[in-house]
């Protein structure tokens, strides 16, 4: 099994009453790891959660991709690029006032990240939209 010489781990929590669908996925700079990888059409259930990861396996090299998952109420895009020298970035973007957006990065193996990313309904906007409609 080769080594991974970088790797980013992102798990994306669904706290929404949206079921989310991959509407665009490519890693730039490395591969999806093993078993974790996403493609156009997967989707994340409302009220669960998702974890995926890229990794290098190249020595000197980082890892870098993105992925666009669209909903009801608009569409979550989440990007990021461990290089193999400097600081690891992570954005993560939903154009919706209905939805929030909150990260944590574990980055306490600076080779080996880990992401949490939690999208939620507005408390003031959910109440006044029904779940479902």
């Amino acid at each position: 099994m080769p080594i991974a010489y970088r790797s980013v781990r992102v798990v994306l929590q669904n706290s929404t009453d949206d079921v989310m669908t991959v509407e665009g996925t490519e890693v730039l700079l490395g591969a999806w790891s093993s078993g974790l990888g996403l493609k156009n059409g997967d989707t994340l259930e409302r009220q669960s959660a998702r974890a995926f990861a890229t990794e290098s396996i190249v020595l000197q090299r980082g890892t870098q991709a993105y992925a666009r998952l669209g909903s009801q109420n608009g569409y979550l895009n989440v990007q990021w690029h461990l290089p193999w020298i400097g600081d690891f970035t992570c954005d993560v973007t939903f154009a919706s006032p209905l939805r929030h957006v909150a990260i944590r990065v574990n980055d306490d193996e600076p080779a080996s990240i880990a992401v949490l990313v939690t999208v939620t309904q507005d408390r003031v906007a959910s109440s006044a939209v029904p779940p479902g409609s």
